[in-house]
């Protein structure tokens, strides 16, 4: 879970931009609601809940103290949507052209001037083979967070695919616990009621 990388509407950077002094933080921070999320998951350990089994729904009597443990343990459904619903953004989102190109051109100016001789032809190369990805403008902002922390040069237009990939593939793990722990939390409660301890 390491990996999990938890990241508005497409118009939001572009916004957030022009209203704060501090433009790569106003382009960045509504972009990195995910990252919190992810951070959460691998703080509290929660990508265990993946590999555990639906209760057996045909003997609610005996799996009744173990339903009741489960929603205790659990975080709260409203919380579970509003992950699933930040991760779906994420995920499913397409950027606009020039949020990308806003994006790109930032994460070039995070690098010392002279590193890249055309920043132009840059990022419009980076713009002909992101297209064909269809990225959220969340995950390429999660992909260059990650870029400025471990790199000391700009990226290829190759590396910065790799790193879409990785934040993308990492927001899918992430929506897959969500997943996971919303059905279990179905699954318990479906118990709970069937044994009186909540209504249905």
């Amino acid at each position: 879970m390491e990996e999990l990388i938890l990241i508005a509407p497409q118009n939001v950077p572009l916004v957030a931009a022009k209203r704060s002094g501090n433009r790569a933080r106003a382009l960045f921070e509504p972009l990195l609601a995910h990252q919190q999320i992810l951070r959460q998951i691998i703080d509290a350990q929660l990508g265990e809940w993946i590999g555990v089994k639906l209760l057996d729904l045909r003997n609610p009597d005996a799996a009744r103290e173990r339903a009741f443990l489960r929603r205790k343990q659990l975080p709260e459904r409203a919380t579970l949507h509003a992950w699933d619903d930040e991760l779906c953004r994420a995920l499913d989102g397409k950027a606009d052209e020039k949020t990308l190109s806003v994006l790109l051109t930032t994460m070039l100016d995070g690098f010392p001037r002279g590193m890249v001789p055309n920043i132009r032809t840059f990022v419009e190369g980076a713009l002909i083979v992101i297209d064909h990805h269809a990225l959220a403008p969340e995950i390429l902002a999660a992909a260059i967070v990650r870029i400025w922390r471990k790199n000391k040069f700009p990226p290829t237009i190759s590396e910065l695919l790799d790193e879409c990939n990785r934040a993308r593939q990492g927001a899918t793990n992430a929506r897959r616990v969500v997943a996971k722990m919303i059905a279990l939390l179905d699954n318990a409660e479906e118990i709970l009621g069937a044994t009186g301890e909540i209504r249905q």
